[in-house]
């Protein structure tokens, strides 16, 4: 009779595959944080190609770093022949310091996003950002490093950037003004630019940023077209009644409602008469777990922000005085206006 009832518990035992895959994570993570930390990448390229060269020229355990190497070989970021490692194009391209397309320091960010195991302590007390937070000037580094070979290939998503345009029912003309705020590599902004030579794109973002943009710019051949304005976004004028469109790219999610609105009202006085804000970001839906994830990321890197929903933006929009407002997709929202003298409003 105990044989039957525990073979019975048996067959009803879900399979752990879950919880197994996240332990797995957990252990991938701390090999490659380790791996960034001692330079792996670096040091082989430079010619220390096996794990006792590794071992003896920098005093480490012997022992431990044969395992780490080939943990990375387990990892596809490593190759080995024999007893030499190579690097793999992958870490050739964004793992070597002395490269502008390194990630490095990017990931070992993120990787501590949860300040070490605060998290939880953090949702006790309430206290926040855990460890960075990542809307301050003093973080424009780290966005540099995260977009990382944007001015490499700046190309790169130009037909799908066209698509987005589209999706909008936005044309490039001769004369339409653009304001991308906050413009990172600016690569969709400098996209509608490339499809027309009369489109002029002001960007404003960290001075280090604009770097960057500037590049993207350049290798898309529109640098003529651009002005720039350095700093930050709640600091610094956009001017009045001037532009047709305001792009507001992956940052409302970093801040609270009350900002986010104070935010569109800044934009819709930027906007010409006719003109349009496009707020382009993450849109939390109901079964789509992968955001409440990136929610609570969110959480701890920034004082206030979220994975807002639909319902979210809709509020404030409407609190800025916008109205009429639709989805358009899972990162866009669109709000338009039926009265000629109004204007149209997309998230």
């Amino acid at each position: 009779m105990v044989k039957n009832v525990m073979n019975s518990v048996e067959k009803e035992k879900p399979p752990p595959q879950t919880i197994d895959e996240l332990n797995e994570w957990g252990y991938k993570a701390a090999i490659f944080r380790a791996a960034l930390e001692l330079e792996v990448w670096e040091k082989v390229a430079a010619g220390k190609d096996t794990s006792e060269q590794l071992a003896a020229t920098e005093g480490w355990d012997p022992f431990g770093t044969r395992m780490m190497l080939d943990a990375l070989c387990s990892l596809r970021l490593l190759n080995k022949h024999d007893d030499s490692y190579s690097l793999v194009p992958e870490a050739e391209y964004y793992l070597l310091p002395d490269k502008p397309t390194y990630r490095g320091n990017f990931v070992l960010t993120e990787l501590m996003w949860e300040g070490n195991g605060q998290l939880a302590e953090a949702i006790r007390t309430g206290k926040r950002p855990i460890y960075r937070d990542f809307t301050i000037g003093a973080m424009a580094d780290h966005w540099v490093a995260d977009y990382a070979g944007s001015w490499v290939s700046p190309e790169r998503n130009v037909e799908q950037f066209d698509a987005l345009w589209q999706a909008l029912d936005i044309q490039p003309r001769d004369g339409l003004k653009v304001l991308d705020v906050a413009c990172g590599p600016g690569r969709k902004s400098l996209s509608l630019a490339r499809r027309h030579p009369g489109v002029q794109v002001t960007l404003l973002d960290w001075p280090q940023m604009l770097q960057v943009a500037k590049g993207v710019a350049a290798a898309l051949g529109v640098e003529k077209q651009v002005t720039t304005i350095a700093g930050d976004l709640w600091t610094e004028d956009y001017g009045s009644n001037q532009y047709d469109i305001v792009w507001l790219g992956n940052i409302t999610h970093f801040f609270s409602p009350e900002d986010n609105a104070r935010l569109l009202r800044k934009s819709h006085d930027a906007l010409a008469p006719g003109g349009v804000v496009i707020i382009n970001s993450m849109v939390r839906r109901d079964g789509a777990p992968s955001l409440l994830w990136i929610a609570l990321w969110l959480y701890a890197t920034s004082p206030c922000g979220d994975a807002y929903s639909f319902q979210d933006y809709k509020d404030m929009l409407e609190d800025a005085g916008f109205v009429n407002i639709q989805n358009v997709s899972s990162q866009l929202i669109k709000a338009t206006s039926p009265q000629m003298d109004q204007r149209e409003y997309y998230i």
